[in-house]
Order: structure tokens, then sequence, then C-alpha cells
């Protein structure tokens, strides 16, 4: 039998390319990681990125070239082919 997958996002996503930078307050002094941009949508967006920091719940700055710096939050990140891999959405301005 065969397993129907629901679609729960609220806006279609489009498939992006390019590089961002992912800035966050830590303990230590602003972190930021440079991440490849995968896909957006109105409300969120996907990134590719070597950085184990990134978890859920995480709030940070999203600055891509020619673009204003945008507030987003991680909602989830795992592990594909070697690359971490995060789900993103837009939380302001």
């Amino acid at each position: 039998m065969a397993h129907l997958q629901i679609e729960r996002r609220r806006s279609p996503r489009r498939e992006a390319s390019g590089t961002v930078e992912v800035s966050f307050a830590s303990p230590s002094g602003t972190v930021v990681v440079t991440a490849r941009l995968l896909d957006t949508s109105a409300t969120g967006f996907r990134i590719a990125h070597q950085a184990q920091d990134l978890e859920p719940g995480l709030e940070f700055r999203l600055k891509q070239a020619g673009e204003a710096v945008r507030a987003a939050r991680v909602i989830w990140t795992q592990t594909l082919n070697g690359d971490c891999v995060s789900g993103c959405y837009f939380t302001g301005d």
C-alpha cells in the first residue's frame, strides 16, 4: 500500500541558489556561518551548511548579497549526504 504524504507547507517553495550568511550570538561572541541556499518561500527557506550549532529554536540573522538582513529561526536540522540541512522561517525584518 502506498503511503500518502500530506503537504503541510503554507507557501509554495521555489528553488534557489547562492550563498548566504547566518549570524547569531554565542557565549564566545557572534558566530557567522556560510550556507548554501536550497529553496525559498514567502515564509521561510532551506539551507545546507556544516554548522552543528544551527539547532531548532535558534534565532539568527540571514544576509544574502544585495539583500537586506532578515531575522529568522531554525525549525529543524538534519544531516543529508554529509551536509547539515536546516528548514527555517522568517520572524521579521
